[in-house]
């Protein structure tokens, strides 16, 4: 089932198996939402992705849109693969996509952040583009998982400036990194595990529209105690009553289990059967490989009786 939020009103959707939520609002001063967000579920997994673009009126909105369907097309087209390999392969289409557009004059500086997670079984992998962000909820508090490709976060990682003047600082805004900028686009991976706890851990993809607004201890408080669609509604109407300057989107994600980032053990022979797995269930069906190799073979003989009539030719010359 996939679920796609695509408009300017404020829309909340949900998935079966994890019991996540994912909302967006189109805030208190923006003409439309350039936000959007996607739950796909695959042969490959589930996978969530939350878009915020930029480049105007009309070219943060179309960026968005255009990256989210090039996401959608290679995610529904690759079956049984790994969730990093997915994520990859489906955030590069989606940068080739907006970087082909680009080449209009009219859509010349649009561009579109993305964060990703996606999880099958035990598997899980997060990436992310710009500075739309994945938390992980925990017991102990909230861990920031991606790190901001913004000039700020650049500051801050070279000891110019603290971590808590990033967000008010007048740059705080301006990405080092988007969807549609660099023709080659290195996608970051981080790849974890989803581990049986008695607690679950809950991961949360948000855009910029909400953690500028809402502390990430408000965002740990809201998805800790309440449940998950009312969380949702909870943290955009915090972010409203703060000036809603900016499109809120927001997912929220039960893990059923705990986060870990160390494998599980046996996991290298685990790996290998999931791999052996996914190569069986890749295969096409009987018939057609069959017929492929009727084929290949009739290639074969026709090969042969070429070379061996151009062979009889030759003899008859000399």
């Amino acid at each position: 089932m996939n679920f796609f939020g695509d408009n300017n009103e404020q829309r909340i959707t949900s998935s079966f198996e994890f019991g996540d939520v994912s909302a967006s609002d189109i805030g208190l001063e923006r003409a439309i939402n350039e936000d959007r967000y996607a739950v796909i579920e695959s042969a490959s997994g589930t996978a969530w992705f939350v878009l915020d673009g930029m480049g105007g009126v009309e070219g943060g909105e179309f960026a968005a849109q255009l990256a989210l369907d090039a996401i959608r097309r290679y995610v529904e087209t690759h079956e049984h693969a790994e969730p990093a390999a997915i994520l990859r392969g489906a955030i590069s289409d989606a940068n080739g996509a907006v970087v082909l557009r680009r080449q209009n004059q009219k859509f010349g500086s649009m561009g579109t952040t993305v964060v990703a997670l996606m999880i099958d079984d035990m598997e899980v992998a997060i990436s992310h583009i710009g500075d739309s962000r994945a938390y992980l909820v925990h017991a102990d508090g909230i861990t920031q998982l991606t790190v901001d490709d913004t000039l700020v976060q650049q500051m801050v990682d070279a000891g110019q400036i603290k971590p808590e003047e990033a967000l008010s600082h007048p740059d705080a805004h301006y990405l080092t990194r988007c969807l549609g900028t660099q023709v080659e686009l290195e996608v970051p991976l981080q790849c974890f595990w989803r581990l049986p706890s008695e607690s679950s851990d809950i991961i949360v993809l948000c855009s910029d529209g909400l953690y500028g607004l809402v502390s990430d201890e408000e965002i740990a408080e809201a998805v800790r105690t309440l449940a998950p669609d009312i969380a949702c509604k909870t943290l955009i109407e915090l972010a409203n009553s703060r000036g809603g300057y900016d499109n809120i989107t927001v997912s929220i994600v039960p893990l059923q289990g705990a986060l870990s980032d160390q494998a599980p053990k046996e996991w290298d022979k685990i790996r290998v059967a999931r791999q052996r797995e996914r190569a069986k269930l890749n295969k096409p069906p009987l018939p057609v490989r069959v017929h492929a190799m009727i084929l290949t073979s009739l290639g074969l003989v026709a090969a042969s009786v070429t070379t061996i009539l151009f062979a009889i030719e030759m003899s008859l010359i000399s």
